[in-house]
């Protein structure tokens, strides 16, 4: 009799560790990359986010590089995704208005890893051993990468209360002991928003808002990146430059 309640009450451990490993795996990251390693940097080195196209920045830090682009920015084309500079990593905004060619204009970046937002048929819509790869996304979806020493995570955040679609991505970069925290809105901001985003999304340093007219991305200073002027309430949104704008990452 002893021995049979000994041997139910292992079971019963065994189903219960069990469920804690199905669990855990259940809140963990929905996506995993590795890179090959780059080369050795500086711990400190410091990182740099500019405008290498219309539409299109590239954010670099410690060997590793970032593309984000809007779908219906006027370098989301097959021309113009040819000129485009090397990178790790895509990551894709939805196209707000105007034109949208699909995922058609990047058959040409062979096996590049590309972050969407869903709902997205593009893993779909471009199959092939030399395909980019498709990783889309839904709201608090998580995507860890990493090359080397350096690491990336990117959570899908939702926008307003109430909203379910993605309305932007957090990325964070950094290594071991520091990161820095990069908020890419998928959303055209009025300027109340813009200046809730510091609130709303606390512990991120910089932001990448979209603005179509102008050609390039806006960049608003968030939480301690931020150094406003004596007299000024808030930082205000500057657009993105070829020179790009270096940032460090910080101890959290």
């Amino acid at each position: 009799m002893g021995n049979s309640y000994g041997w139910r009450a292992l079971i019963v451990v065994a189903l219960l560790a069990l469920g804690c490993k199905v669990g855990l795996a259940q809140i963990g990251p929905r996506y995993v990359i590795e890179l090959e390693g780059a080369a050795p940097v500086a711990p400190a080195a410091p990182g740099r986010v500019q405008l290498v196209g219309k539409g299109l920045a590239l954010i670099h830090f410690q060997g590793l590089s970032i593309l984000t682009v809007g779908a219906d920015a006027d370098a989301y084309s097959a021309e113009a995704v040819r000129q485009w500079p090397a990178a790790d990593l895509l990551l894709v905004t939805p196209a707000g208005s105007g034109r949208y060619g699909g995922v058609a204009p990047l058959a040409s970046l062979g096996k590049l890893p590309v972050i969407v937002a869903e709902p997205a048929a593009a893993s779909s819509q471009m199959e092939g051993a030399d395909a980019p790869r498709f990783y889309p996304m839904q709201t608090w979806d998580t995507l860890h990468l990493r090359k080397g020493k350096t690491r990336l995570r990117v959570t899908a955040l939702p926008g307003q209360p109430g909203t379910a679609n993605v309305a932007g991505f957090m990325l964070e970069v950094g290594n071991s002991w520091a990161s820095y925290r990069l908020y890419v809105s998928c959303e055209q901001l009025g300027a109340d928003e813009a200046g809730a985003l510091a609130q709303r999304l606390p512990g991120a340093d910089l932001a990448l808002l979209p603005d179509p007219e102008r050609k390039a991305p806006l960049l608003l200073a968030l939480q301690r990146a931020a150094r406003p002027a004596a007299g000024n309430l808030a930082a205000k949104p500057a657009a993105l430059t070829e020179a790009g704008h270096a940032f460090k990452a910080l101890k959290r």
